[in-house]
């Protein structure tokens, strides 16, 4: 499927989550549509023939059964549209899900089911939809071996879509991950809380095309922005700032893009939370200014990235809604 980077992201995004809502039952989250509308931002057709393909392949994704098949109908959606953005379908994906899970398990990777599903995904993209080659297995694996040596508490299952992100990068796997640790230490002597969000901000940003004393600057001049702009950056926030860093912009224009955009998306409807809104406002200020910017050559990995990072935010938030749940039947 050829796609591009839309004339009017943030515009495009409307009508994909418009379309993909119009069967959205009231009872439903929407959390899962809005970042499957991201994630199919560079799907060509119509709103209503891309949504109509993304419940086409969310439904075959169920009947294909196995691991897909038991993933929340939710994720089922997002990884439904990154299936339509690659040209993929349910039934080749499941296969090689099955496939390369077994590989993970032959090369002692640890079992973690969605970020396995998740890396897979990564893996099968840079492949160009072709079975992953078990070299890129093992490299997977010496990265994470690598980012453990550095990080052995924080490093997890959750980790592993990274690794398959920096499997793409041509340095050697200690040049990678030594990039990500001086990231993450430059960053933490600014009072950024170290942490697993650092972790990831750190390994998101050592794709990025500077040394690590200008991607922490660069990172930082960002965060000022936004505080200064009345914004309070989280731990959560992390990971879309550091989306933001791949834009050679100037920080002001970057921080009023993402401002503006999410004016809009606090109107949609049912109202996200201000988590929500920041994490979309990036994402679409990301594909607006990266239509501009020249030297931005790694906009296919950093839309990977933007989508797996939808699958880990739309888990946390279904965990987050399953806890309130319980709490509030227990204490009913």
């Amino acid at each position: 499927m050829k796609h591009k980077l839309p004339e009017d992201p943030l515009a495009r995004f409307e009508e994909l989550y418009s379309a993909l809502a119009a069967e959205r039952s009231w009872w439903r989250d929407p959390s899962p549509l809005r970042f499957a509308s991201m994630s199919a931002l560079t799907c060509p057709g119509s709103p209503e023939k891309v949504a109509s393909s993304i419940r086409g392949i969310t439904d075959n994704l169920r009947t294909e059964g196995g691991l897909l098949g038991r993933l929340s109908r939710s994720l089922q959606f997002i990884v439904a549209a990154m299936l339509l953005g690659q040209g993929d379908t349910a039934r080749d994906f499941c296969s090689e899900v099955k496939r390369v899970r077994a590989l993970f398990r032959e090369e002692g990777i640890r079992r973690a089911a969605i970020y396995e599903t998740m890396a897979v995904l990564i893996l099968r993209m840079q492949a160009k939809q072709r079975p992953v080659e078990r070299k890129a297995i093992r490299r997977l694996k010496d990265i994470y071996e690598e980012m453990k040596r550095h990080h052995w508490w924080l490093t997890g299952p959750e980790d592993i879509p990274s690794c398959a992100i920096l499997c793409g990068q041509d340095s050697p796997v200690e040049r990678i991950v030594q990039k990500s640790e001086d990231v993450y230490q430059s960053l933490a002597k600014k009072k950024h809380s170290k942490g697993d969000p650092l972790q990831t901000a750190a390994n998101i940003l050592c794709m990025v095309d500077a040394t690590p004393a200008k991607i922490a600057k660069r990172y930082i001049d960002l965060g000022n922005g936004f505080r200064e702009s009345g914004v309070s950056i989280w731990q959560s926030d992390y990971d879309e700032l550091a989306i933001l860093t791949f834009l050679n912009h100037p920080t002001k224009r970057v921080v009023d893009c993402v401002l503006d955009h999410r004016e809009t998306m606090k109107t949609l409807k049912p109202k996200p939370d201000r988590s929500l809104t920041f994490n979309l406002a990036a994402s679409t200020t990301f594909m607006e200014l990266a239509r501009m910017d020249k030297t931005l050559k790694t906009v296919a990995d950093v839309k990977a990235l933007m989508d797996m990072q939808a699958i880990i935010h739309a888990q946390q938030a279904a965990a987050a809604a399953a806890a309130g749940a319980a709490a509030a039947s227990a204490a009913s």
